[in-house]
């Protein structure tokens, strides 16, 4: 917010009323900050820059080989490179250890380390070390050594973590595999002392029981179908002569007529018989008899004449019959041949499930605990691959490295103090000093300065009294303000000059100081061997 120009030309007024108070505190206080930087010890920083290097193996190889995530390496890599026992490498690395005279000293300068080593991490995979001292070479060796510690500690222990991990891993998986058969071998032996029911379902086997009353069933019925048909087949037969007799006479035709009905119930027996069967060698008999007869005349017929004769055959009907019942009467025998295995096999199978239960059970726990061994075995062989992966990515180095971009190079221009921006602080902050310590003064002085103070308070004006000067006070007021101003001038114009020599580059000033330095220390030094 804006100053009313009241209060503006107030302050005004007041600062020119107290312009030596505010001019000397005003050059003092920029007297103290600029010229007081110039015996700040100068600290050179040292930076390196480190960038993760993921290789496009990890992507040809993914789920095959398992390699640490890079935003994990990230998350713990600050207090990795800032742990004490990676900066005391360094420090013994850097024979820096030596300097301490105990323990205590020793910790306390890990501590100075610590705290005076910065860790950024920028754009997820590049990290910045830095570390800030008034000795620009040690930061520098400070620097590299502390990354290539880390780097080599880095590499160094993922090739122990992968050989650990694949030894580890192989020792597992000799012991679940050994476990894995001795668990095999209890299945194989409980099941050849209890049989092999006990792998059998219960359901199975009931299914299995009622498929076979099912398939009793089926005989129960076709076999009362044969007995029928048994039964009907034995009525017929009653009603039919095995053999039949037949009228021949000498004529060459009705011979050659029977040998053909003979010949053809021959062919139909041979089907379903051997040469041995008893009607086949009969039928083969009368066929060759009356082979003969073509070939003999019948003697005592006159010419003309005829003589006829008789001879017995087979009834064909009676034959074909009796083949049925014969096959019927086999099937039938069959049937109760199966039914019969089918009641032996219900038993058994009622025998087994009574028995299944309590076996089962010690199965299943084997089993289960079979089956466990096996689930870790099978895993851990699966792990071991991807181990033995990662261990050879680690050894030839194709996972994620570490790769130093820019290493630490020896600083020659300093980071603290940063005289420029002193300066401008200190011309900044001793005008501010200076308006404070008018501030401060006008508020311990209670004399009324202005007619409208009095009016504030409600009390009449009569008259002002003006300050009278005479021509000579006059003059020595005017000639001390312009020494004053004069000599501040020119002190203020020294600060500006320093500022320019500050942004040229120059060194004239930080000798000229570095000079007084030298002579305060012999001085300091003198005095402290007089007195001691």
């Amino acid at each position: 917010m804006a100053l009313p120009y009241a209060e503006v030309q107030k302050y005004l007024k007041m600062i020119i009323r107290r312009r030596y108070l505010f001019t000397v505190v005003s050059l003092f206080a920029m007297s103290v900050i600029v010229w007081g930087g110039y015996f700040i010890p100068k600290k050179y920083e040292a930076k390196s820059s480190i960038i993760i290097e993921r290789n496009v193996i990890n992507d040809l190889i993914k789920g095959v080989a398992i390699t640490p995530s890079m935003t994990e390496r990230i998350k713990v890599l600050r207090d990795t490179i800032l742990s004490r026992s990676l900066i005391l490498k360094v420090l013994r690395e850097l024979d820096l250890d030596t300097l301490a005279a105990d323990d205590k000293e020793l910790e306390e300068m890990i501590y100075d380390f610590q705290r005076r080593t910065s860790v950024k991490v920028k754009k997820s995979n590049l990290f910045i070390i830095s570390f800030q001292d008034k000795d620009p070479r040690l930061a520098r060796d400070y620097v590299n050594s502390l990354v290539r510690t880390y780097v080599n500690e880095n590499i160094t222990a993922k090739r122990e973590e992968a050989y650990g991990a694949s030894r580890f891993l192989k020792e597992q998986v000799a012991f679940f595999k050994e476990k894995l058969d001795r668990a095999e071998e209890a299945i194989i032996k409980f099941r050849q002392e209890q049989g092999i029911y006990v792998a059998i379902d219960e359901r199975s086997i009931i299914n299995e029981i009622k498929k076979y009353g099912d398939e009793i069933g089926k005989i129960k019925i076709r076999r009362k179908e044969l007995v029928a048909k048994r039964d009907s087949i034995k009525r017929q037969l009653k009603g039919e002569e095995p053999y039949s007799v037949a009228v021949i006479n000498n004529a060459e035709n009705n011979n050659s007529l029977l040998i053909a009905s003979l010949q053809n119930r021959l062919n139909q027996l041979l089907v379903s018989y051997t040469e041995n069967y008893p009607e086949v060698v009969k039928l083969r008999a009368e066929i060759e008899a009356l082979k003969k007869q073509q070939t003999l005349k019948p003697s005592g017929a006159g010419e003309g004449a005829a003589a006829d004769s008789a001879i017995s055959t087979i009834n064909p009907i009676y034959q074909e019959l009796k083949q049925e019942l014969n096959k019927i009467e086999s099937e039938i025998n069959a049937l109760n041949a199966k039914e019969k295995m089918l009641g032996v096999m219900i038993r058994q199978k009622e025998e087994e499930l009574r028995y299944i239960p309590e076996g089962k059970k010690k199965l299943a726990d084997l089993e289960k605990e079979r089956d466990s061994y096996r689930n870790i075995y099978e895993q851990l062989l699966m792990r071991l691959g991807q181990s033995e992966v990662s261990k050879q990515m680690e050894v030839a180095d194709k996972a994620t490295t570490f790769r130093i971009v820019e290493p630490a190079t020896l600083p020659t221009i300093p980071v603290s103090p940063n005289r420029k921006a002193l300066i401008l602080a200190g011309i900044f902050l001793g005008f501010l000093g200076g308006f404070g310590a008018v501030f401060f003064r006008e508020s311990f002085d209670s004399s009324i300065k202005e007619v409208q103070t009095v009016r504030n308070l409600g009390l009449e004006v009569l008259a002002v009294i003006p300050k009278i000067f005479n021509e000579s006070e006059q003059r020595k007021v005017r000639k001390k303000d312009w020494i004053m101003y004069t000599i501040a001038g020119l002190y203020f114009l020294v600060i500006c000059a320093a500022f320019v020599h500050e942004l040229l580059g120059l060194t004239y000033i930080e000798t000229f100081f570095a000079g007084i330095k030298l002579d305060l220390m012999e001085i300091i030094a003198q005095l402290q061997g007089g007195l001691f």
